[in-house]
């Protein structure tokens, strides 16, 4: 893939950084052509930038990304004694900068405008961004074949979207980028280094609400993707979220286009639930009238709404209805997200890549679907992070929901922040996935159904290794 280059002046100009050591008139071609921030990731010929967070700090791994073939580096402070006389010999050039990471994001963002023509979808919501994005980036396959790049993973912070940035190439149509956001502000900062055409939020819900208090508090900070979106561009949103009149400020005189269930989205999905091994959802068009049936591996009424947020996209990007669902159909999620797996007879359905209430609710109402003819039920269920003040009533409503929808299921929690709920209700409780693993074992028969979920510092998808 065609890779763009950055010379020396571009460095320094871009970065606003000072040179501690310069480079000589002839090295390495004035120039790089790659931007690291992770010293596993370095390649020969690349730049590696030092960013400091709250976990890491990359001036600790400056001599991993020498020996990587590093041939700058951008700092915020100088090496120790003995690197530095290593890279003096070397004479490699070093940047000096006053924030390592705002100098990474600025390289992105560099790299970003040397690409007018290419066409974006950003995607945020409180669940669901990684769901919707690999619906979406298979939906624009069927248009732009192997020339769709997609955020890697979840990395849709403010290390992970500028990491995204640098995959960028010539070869690349369209870029689907996930950003997220549990902090406020997050989201308006995030946008404004690759500014979409099409701007995407798939859901209003109870995440990070330690952060964001309420559920206005979301919409505010959710729509700022929308109004950071291109102004000839499209904002998209659902129809019947909470603060959705936040979301139609936001989104201004932009083009607009909502999916929802009722017959005011203009993209409607019905979910008519599992027939002869597959999902059938219908979607329907409200200004033309089509309407098309989908028939697909993924469950829940809650990726139906996905589905629609995809079609949404692709029609904003002038894909027919027919491509849209050829691409939705072709859609693989990746591990941990609505995974069925079965083992010696257990069927294990992994949704533990992480949890708040509305997610939770959607995983409780997918297993019902998935095993209402199963012999047995167990759900795992565990913390649910970052709700604040609301984490004890939601880890309670979550519970009683389960045992009122599953009386006859096993219910077993983990974690510390569901405990005191488990504990009102007489549940099984463990403190930690490897406490429960280890007592558990063996515990299951061939013919159970075993649902997993809770936010992934939890690590319950390691039940089933």
């Amino acid at each position: 893939m065609a890779r763009f280059f950055f010379t020396w002046s571009d460095l320094q100009e871009i970065t606003g950084g000072a040179w501690l050591f310069a480079p000589s008139a002839d090295f390495s071609e004035k120039g790089v052509s790659t931007v690291f921030d992770d010293s596993r990731a370095v390649i020969p010929g690349s730049l590696f930038v030092a960013t400091v967070g709250e976990l890491s700090d990359g001036h600790q791994f400056l001599t991993q990304a020498l020996d990587a073939g590093a041939v700058a580096f951008c700092l915020e402070r100088a090496p120790e004694e003995e690197l530095l006389k290593r890279m003096c010999l070397a004479g490699i050039p070093c940047l000096q900068v006053k924030n390592g990471l705002a100098a990474f994001q600025h390289l992105a963002q560099a790299q970003r405008r040397k690409l007018p023509a290419l066409l974006e979808l950003a995607i945020t919501g409180s669940c669901g961004k990684t769901s919707t994005k690999e619906l979406c980036a298979a939906v624009l396959e069927q248009r732009w074949p192997g020339r769709v790049l997609k955020t890697l993973g979840n990395t849709n912070n403010h290390y992970g979207l500028p990491r995204n940035l640098f995959r960028l190439s010539e070869e690349t149509a369209v870029a689907v980028l996930e950003m997220g956001s549990n902090h406020p502000g997050e989201i308006a900062q995030l946008v404004a280094l690759a500014p979409p055409q099409v701007g995407l939020v798939c859901n209003i819900g109870q995440a990070h609400l330690e952060f964001f208090h309420d559920l206005r508090g979301v919409a505010q900070e959710k729509g700022d993707l929308l109004a950071g979106t291109d102004p000839t561009g499209w904002a998209i949103f659902p129809q019947e979220a909470d603060g959705v009149d936040i979301l139609r400020v936001k989104a201004g005189k932009r083009r607009c286009l909502t999916f929802g269930v009722s017959k005011d989205a203009d993209i409607q999905s019905e979910y008519l639930g599992l027939k002869d091994g597959l999902f059938h959802v219908r979607l329907t068009w409200r200004q033309s009238g089509v309407s098309q049936l989908l028939s697909w591996q993924l469950g829940g009424a809650h990726q139906a709404l996905n589905a629609a947020a995809a079609a949404a996209a692709g029609t904003a990007f002038g894909l027919t209805p027919e491509e849209i669902i050829r691409g939705l159909q072709n859609c693989v999620l990746p591990g941990k997200r609505m995974e069925v797996k079965e083992i010696d007879g257990i069927v294990w359905c992994n949704d533990a890549y992480n949890a708040n209430p509305d997610s939770a609710s959607a995983a409780l109402r997918w297993f019902a679907e998935l095993s209402a003819h199963a012999p047995k039920q167990v759900l795992i269920l565990g913390d649910m992070r970052e709700l604040g003040t609301a984490g004890p009533q939601a880890h309670l409503q979550l519970l009683q929901s389960a045992r009122k929808d599953f009386p006859n299921a096993r219910i077993i929690t983990v974690g510390s922040q569901i405990a005191p709920a488990a504990k009102s209700l007489n549940l099984e409780h463990f403190l930690d996935t490897d406490t429960a693993k280890n007592t558990l074992q063996g515990d299951f028969v061939p013919g159970t159904w075993i649902l997993l979920k809770a936010s992934n510092s939890v690590q319950l998808f390691r039940f089933p290794d």
